[in-house]
């Protein structure tokens, strides 16, 4: 049943796109759509991009953050669900099929999540996989990445909040809780988080201030709702 449309920001990630567009398309079950929202790439993202020629809607706008491009791709979906991949990670084969199957024997509005394992990109070198320090193990994944959601229950939740650079999917899923969206967390593995150099949580040194406002933005809304 092709009614998903996936949807990957990316900003500058020439580097890994091909890699997270083909585990797409390795799926057991394919999409019905692929929309990759470029925020302001300055490297050779749009060449890679155009590797994928029809594959693909490519969409390019000014660099505004991984909430505006999610929310943009949002805008032109035409199918029933939605899944979203950042361009630096990658699914498991049968994410969709898996997510699906139990999105369909959930009648009430929900969210389908699973597990995510990290791992360390190959460029990486020996003293910086080393540094890392992270946990191989599999860990529930409550990310854009791993989420499968209908179209519907998406709309009814609301955008990703464009003013948080980071924080964003937080925020999110707080208001999806909020509207009493079934959160169903299998034990299957559906994403697996690239760890690089370029990781956007890396890249910012103190993304706390983020975090903070996205905090702030759920208990101010639900004191007023009291």
């Amino acid at each position: 049943m092709k009614d998903v449309t996936v949807i990957v920001p990316v900003h500058n990630g020439a580097t890994h796109l091909a890699a997270a567009l083909e585990s797409i398309f390795a799926q057991t079950l394919q999409p019905a759509s692929v929309i990759v929202v470029d925020d302001g790439s300055t490297d050779s993202t749009a060449d890679v991009a155009a590797q994928f020629g029809s594959r693909i809607r490519y969409l390019q706008q000014d660099q505004m953050g991984a909430a505006a491009a999610r929310n943009a791709g949002v805008r032109r979906v035409e199918t029933e669900y939605i899944a979203f991949l950042d361009a630096d990670d990658l699914w498991a084969p049968t994410k969709l099929e898996l997510q699906l199957s139990l999105l369909h024997a959930s009648e009430a509005p929900a969210m389908i999540f699973g597990h995510t394992v990290q791992f360390a990109s190959p460029e990486l070198s020996s003293e910086e996989v080393a540094a890392l320090k992270f946990d191989p193990n599999p860990m529930p994944a409550i990310t854009a990445s791993a989420l499968l959601i209908r179209k519907g229950d998406f709309l009814a939740v609301g955008p990703f909040d464009e003013l948080l650079e980071t924080g964003e999917f937080i925020e999110w899923y707080a208001r999806a809780r909020d509207c009493r969206l079934a959160n169903l967390v299998p034990a299957d593995i559906v994403v697996r988080r690239r760890l690089h150099r370029d990781n956007h949580g890396r890249r910012r040194v103190d993304t706390r201030p983020d975090y903070a406002r996205a905090l702030k933005s759920v208990l101010d809304r639900r004191r007023k709702t009291v």
